[in-house]
Formats: structure tokens, C-alpha cells, sequence
């Protein structure tokens, strides 16, 4: 009798072996998942890498006056290969002032994926326009995006939650790897849905920067965005 209590124990014993392998692997599958998964945005846009080689030196202290800023350079994504033509950069980095944000010189880089926008809080977005493509019929828009309010962790929260401040003529100025500036002054502003993606397109005949944000708060429903064209050199000296 013993041993046929054995024997009836024994595939009990092991189905409660496998359940509880099954148990652990799925634990670990779960929490693999959720480290990987990226918070739920605002909803915004988002882009490709950028190379780990430094901007040239800027002198003064970069960022955004007033909001926390965790320390460090943008984290580097998968290295840009130069196409065929490309006159500019291999690094695609590039270096946002807006004084009447308080934002100094603060180092963007460039994607489409929004987790680097949740991670960033700002970037530009891959698949539009760089400062340096300018001149053609077809104009540019290198576009820029960034959250109102930030999510914890991220390197520049409430990146512009501020940008409904911007007025026409105030100015925007990007820096790019190779030291050359690129000024814009604002001259108009939109407030679109999250699906108007016309608004990342260039404008014929223009070079622009766009930057958006969710709007308005705490809904956060629409985009605002803020547009500026390139200045002259005569605007410039003025």
C-alpha cells in the first residue's frame, strides 16, 4: 500500500513542479515588460538617433531657467549615417535658445519613438527638417517637440510648458554640431488635433522651426504649436 501511495503522488508532484515553473517565468516575462514599457504621453510626436560626438564648446551653463534639469548630455542613440549629399553634421545634436522661455543653449536630440520624448522631455523630430536644409522652393521645417509637463525621471520636464507665453517676434535660435547658428523670429501660432500631422510638412517657400506641445492644461486635448521663420541677415543686424 505505501508504494501505490507513491505512485499516485508521484504525477502530482510533478504537475505542481511545472505550475510553479510556469509561475516564475511568467513573473519575470511581467516584469521584463513593464521596465521596457514606456509611460503613456501626452501624445506628441517622436524620433532616430543621434551621435555621442560633443557640440563645440558653448561657454555658458545650458538649460532652462527655473525648471529642474537632471544633469548630462541627451542619451545616445543609435549613430546617423550621412547620406549621399547631406551637407550637414554627422552629429545631428542641436543646441535650443528661447530667452523668453529662460532656455539657454539646452542640447536636443533627434527622434521618432516617444519614449525618447518622455524619456528627453524635448527633441527634434526625425523625418523633418534640420536647420542647415534650407534655400529649396519646397522650404523646411525642422520640428521640434517637448511636453508641458514631464514625467518623473525625464531630463527636461515642462520643457515648454510655457510656449503659449511666445509672442510674434520674439526669437528662436539652433545651434548646430559644426558651431553655426540658425535664428528664427516667431510669426505665428496654431492650435491643432493630435492627428494633424500636415503641420510637420514643410511651408513652400519658407524655412521654419515649429515647436509643439500638448495644450491646453490639464487637458491637454490639442497641440500648440509655435512657428518662426528664418531671419535675414539684414533682420539680424537689426
Amino acid at each position: 500500500m505505501p508504494a501505490k501511495r507513491n505512485h499516485l503522488q508521484s504525477p502530482a508532484l510533478i504537475v505542481a513542479t511545472l505550475l510553479l515553473a510556469l509561475a516564475v517565468t511568467l513573473f519575470s516575462f511581467s516584469r521584463m515588460a513593464s521596465a521596457e514599457q514606456a509611460p503613456s504621453g501626452e501624445g506628441g510626436f517622436v524620433t532616430g538617433g543621434f551621435t555621442s560626438e560633443p557640440l563645440p564648446p558653448g561657454g555658458d551653463v545650458s538649460g532652462v531657467m527655473g525648471v529642474t534639469m537632471l544633469p548630462g548630455p541627451p542619451e545616445a542613440e543609435a549613430e546617423v549615417e550621412e547620406e549621399a549629399g547631406d551637407l550637414g553634421p554627422r552629429d545631428k545634436r542641436l543646441r535650443l535658445t528661447i530667452p523668453e522661455l529662460g532656455m539657454k543653449k539646452l542640447l536636443i536630440g533627434s527622434s521618432p519613438d516617444q519614449s525618447f520624448l518622455d524619456r528627453e522631455g524635448i527633441m527634434h523630430l526625425a523625418g523633418t527638417d534640420f536647420p542647415w536644409e534650407e534655400g529649396s522652393e519646397e522650404g523646411s521645417n525642422t520640428y521640434i517637440a517637448g511636453h508641458a509637463i514631464g514625467y518623473p525621471g525625464g531630463r527636461v520636464p515642462e520643457a515648454f510648458r510655457n510656449l503659449s507665453n511666445l509672442e510674434k517676434g520674439d526669437r528662436i535660435t539652433l545651434r548646430d554640431a559644426r558651431g553655426d547658428t540658425h535664428r528664427y523670429r516667431v510669426y505665428d501660432r496654431l492650435i491643432v488635433d493630435p492627428n494633424d500631422f500636415w503641420v510637420t510638412e514643410p511651408v513652400p517657400g519658407k524655412d521654419i522651426v515649429s515647436l509643439q506641445t500638448c495644450y491646453p492644461e490639464p487637458t491637454f486635448e490639442k497641440r500648440l504649436i509655435v512657428r518662426a521663420e528664418r531671419m535675414s541677415e539684414r533682420d539680424e543686424q537689426q
